[in-house]
Order: structure tokens, then sequence, then C-alpha cells
């Protein structure tokens, strides 16, 4: 029987129990891999459009947390009115709360009065210093007073024209500028609500109106999209949007990049002030369709690694739909699966057209949720003999996995045949081997196991024939054989055998 084997990269995780990757497999044969598809909430859609000011679209681009300072849950978001044609120019930044992430509530603030209504919660309105986009609020109750909110934000001043602010007021403008640039700014907060601007614009994005344009080769700039996120070590990983020259059979004449593509890039930066060049982490290869292209990235860091929420853009169709990806270090990022985990709905319903994700997937309860702007419509108009643009209407819903549970290596055939799959031979020796599987109850499913030598052979006393049979669903147990439960040599490998059987993980402990 044909054996398929892998190159590892980084072949160097001991702990995968969160989610396995093609670079942790070191030989596997009839294995084929499972997708469980998000769960979308049963109280959808969370906000919808109600007030002038997101009479469009109660949109993501922002950040959905629970705080960790009063515990309660909140949301930094975009939103849009309903004017055809003229939505790009008019985004806000608004505020919500809520006790339960669930039932919200749009705080009244007397920040950004609007006609006939003297308190909204808008946080930035167009004097501030034109449209926001893509909030990145981050918390840390240890700073002082003034800073424990921190935002990136971008912003577009002059925009709406004749009505947007061509200057951020409180920062000052550089030598020879009548006017901001549009790019990322930051600010600090003491309660979320208020914020004083501190820099900017730490990047400049690469756009003509809300369109990309090519050449698009200046490694200071990004595109329409940036997101920002604190490391343990008080240092900054920004993953945002690039366009890249198209790949072939792939342009799309009514698409309003049609001469490149849309691709997911990373900055570092120590201090969130400088930041270094742009690092390609995620781009369409051969096994996707022509017209793929990626938009955004929403990161949750796992036990052993990453999971990515992708917003996978398709311009023949004009659709985002949402695949999931991970990572051992936040620079490979791998799709095992390359199938929606949360597709679009019919056209015309919340979600029918495109899927926008929040800053990061949130674990509550031992799920992960993700919040999402649920547009009705698609990007542009397929009709076209020539680039669009089409409004956006939609609503704040969410999504949600099984916290561990997102993709797992199964029995490609199905039924009774057995899938095999054999790790790389690392130096675990002492170490016990836990698992993160399912075995079938709708029919016998079983799991087996065997620890072998880096040549593949196994180990006395934990072969097959030694194994301790496991059935069940478990996101960490530990595996028995004859021999005992921990490896007996310097080195080995796990094969596991699976019928009817789901492997989401495993780690030697």
């Amino acid at each position: 029987m044909p054996v398929s084997y892998r190159l590892a990269a980084n072949p160097a995780r001991t702990d995968c129990l969160s989610m396995i990757l093609p670079e942790d497999v070191y030989e596997q044969d009839g294995i084929a891999w499972r997708l469980e598809p998000g769960q979308p909430d049963h109280a959808n859609p969370l906000i919808e459009p109600a007030m002038p000011w997101d009479s469009g679209a109660v949109f993501s681009h922002g950040t959905v947390l629970r705080d960790p300072i009063d515990g309660g849950w909140k949301a930094w978001i975009i939103c849009t009115p309903m004017e055809a044609g003229h939505f790009e120019n008019y985004r806000r930044l608004t505020y919500f709360t809520s006790k339960d992430g669930v039932h919200w509530e749009r705080p009244l603030l007397e920040l950004c009065p609007q006609p006939g209504y003297p308190k909204t919660n808008i946080l930035f309105d167009f004097d501030s210093g034109g449209i926001s986009m893509y909030p990145s609020v981050l918390i840390d109750p240890n700073a002082p007073a003034q800073r424990r909110y921190e935002m990136f934000v971008m912003r577009s001043p002059g925009r709406p024209e004749g009505i947007g602010s061509p200057v951020i007021p409180g920062l000052p403008l550089g030598p020879g500028q009548r006017t901001h640039p549009f790019g990322v700014y930051r600010y600090f907060s003491a309660d979320g609500i208020r914020w004083t601007i501190a820099e900017g614009p730490l990047l400049q994005t690469a756009t003509l109106g809300m369109r990309m344009v090519a050449p698009y080769s200046n490694p200071d700039r990004s595109a329409d999209q940036t997101y920002v996120y604190r490391e343990p070590d008080g240092s900054y990983v920004a993953v945002h949007k690039i366009g890249e020259p198209m790949h072939p059979g792939g342009h799309v004449p009514y698409d309003i990049f049609p001469i490149g593509r849309r691709v997911l890039a990373r900055r570092t930066s120590p201090d969130g002030s400088a930041w270094s060049p742009y690092e390609v982490v995620l781009q369409p290869d051969w096994q996707d369709p022509q017209d793929l292209q990626f938009m955004e990235m929403a990161p949750l860091r796992v036990r052993g690694g990453w999971l990515g929420i992708v917003a996978c853009y398709h311009n023949l169709t004009q659709t985002i739909d949402l695949q999931l990806a991970g990572s051992p270090d936040q620079r490979m990022w791998y799709r095992p699966v390359r199938l929606p985990a949360l597709p679009v709905a019919p056209l015309g319903d919340y979600g029918g057209g495109m899927i926008w994700p929040t800053h990061h997937p949130i674990e509550a309860d031992g799920r992960v949720y993700l919040y999402y702007g649920a547009l009705e419509g698609i990007h542009g108009d397929p009709a076209a003999g020539h680039p669009t643009l089409w409004p956006f209407h939609g609503a704040l819903c969410r999504v949600s996995w099984a916290k561990d549970r997102y993709w797992a290596a199964a029995a490609g055939a199905g039924g009774a045949w057995t899938g095999r799959l054999m790790t790389y031979p690392l130096p675990v020796g002492g170490k016990r081997l836990a698992v993160n599987a399912a075995t079938s109850t709708v029919a016998p499913g079983i799991l087996k196991a065997e620890l072998v030598n880096p040549d593949g052979t196994p180990i006395p006393g934990f072969g097959l024939d030694d194994y301790v049979p496991w059935h069940g669903d478990s996101t960490r147990v530990h595996l028995r054989w004859k021999g005992g439960d921990a490896c007996p040599r310097p080195e080995g490998a796990a094969r596991f055998h699976l019928t009817r059987a789901r492997l989401y993980g495993f780690a030697w402990e």
C-alpha cells in the first residue's frame, strides 16, 4: 500500500495536542483530514442596524473581547450608514457593551452627538481625523491608568471630503505636511472610551480611495487592513493584507484590484512604534482555486502554536468565507483542510455574501468564539466589465468551535478502512503519549498506537499487540501498553492506526 512522506520545515513540536500540522507528520498512509465546521450562534444576528449611523452595516473590522479589568464584554467596531455609493467614506468607530457576549447595548455617550441624537455610541466621528478602520484594542490591567487601553486604528484624514478633518487633532504635522496621511495611528485611554492620540502614522496604506493600487513594492506600507497584537514579552506583531502581482489565470476585471492579488503579511515591533519590513506568511498555492485570495486573519494562541481563522476572498463570485489555519510560530501557516469552516449563507441573508472576522477569537466556557460581520451582499458586480465595489449591509454575528477541535486526521476511505499516521522521531525518552481523539459510537471505532524506533521498528513491549485498547472521546488521555505508558528509548515516534476514529492532536508529556 502506498505511503506518503512529508518533509517538515521544523519537526520539533512535541506538543501538538491542540492541532496537528503537516510538519508534525513524518509519514501517512490512507489518511485524510476532517474539518470541524463552526457552529453559528443560535442568537444570531447579535447586533443589527438600528441607528442612522449604522443603518447600513454593523460591521466587524474591529475588536470584540472580554475586558480583563472589569469582566465585561466590549466591542469597538466600524459602522456605516445606508448611503449607497458612499459607504466607504462614512466609516465611524462605534462602541458596544454586553454582560454575556450575546445581548449587546449601545451606550449613550456625549462624545459624538448626531442630529436628533445628543448621545450616541460613536467614539470617533469624522472631525477627529476622518474615517476609522480596523481598530485593534489591547488591554493591559497593569499599565499606568491612562495607558491601560491601547488602540492601533487606521485613519484617513480628510474623508469624507468636505466633512472629515484633514488632520488628527493633537498630533503635530510633519515638515511640509498639510494633512495627515491615510495610515495606522496609535491611541491610549484610561477607560476604552475617551482616547488620546499618541503617534502616527506608523504604517501608511497603499490605496487609491479604498482601492488597492500597484505596483505594491514599498515595504513601509500596508494595504487597507491591519490588525496589531501584543506578545507576552511586550513586543508587537501586525498581521495585514498586502497586494502582489496576480498569478496567471487570476485576473478578474470587475474586481477592485484586478491586476494583483491579496495575501497576508506579518511585521514585528519591539515597542509598537518602529516596525520591521513585512514578511509574507500566507498566499495561495497550487492546491487552491485560481481566484482565491486572503483578506484577513484572526489568530489565537493555542497550546503548542496558533490557530488562524482566515477570510478567504473568491473574486470570481465576489464572496468571502472562512477557513482554518494553524501555525507553530505565526510565520509558517498551514491549512490542512481547504474547505470553508464557515461558508456563506444564501445571498440576501446575513452572511450571504461576505464574512469578515474581528481582531481575534475568544476562549470562553470550553469553546472558541469568533465575532464576525455577516454581510448580505457581495463585494462587487460580477456582471460589470470594470472594477466595482458595492455598499456593505449586514449585522454582527458569532460562530464557535469546541476548544482544540478544529480538524482531525481520519481514515480517508471511511468504513472499516484503517489510516496510518506516524510522527517524527524525537527525543521523548521517559515521556508519556497523550492524545486528543474520538472514536465513532455509531459504528465501532478504534484508535490504536504503537511506539517505534527512529527506523520505524516497534519498541518491544510497545507494539500493536501490547496496546491497551482505548475507545471514547477525550481532549487529553494518556495511552498505555503492556510495557507501560512512557517511551523507554531516548528517541521514539508514535504510529497511529485509525479506524472510524479521529485524531485531533497528540503530545509527549
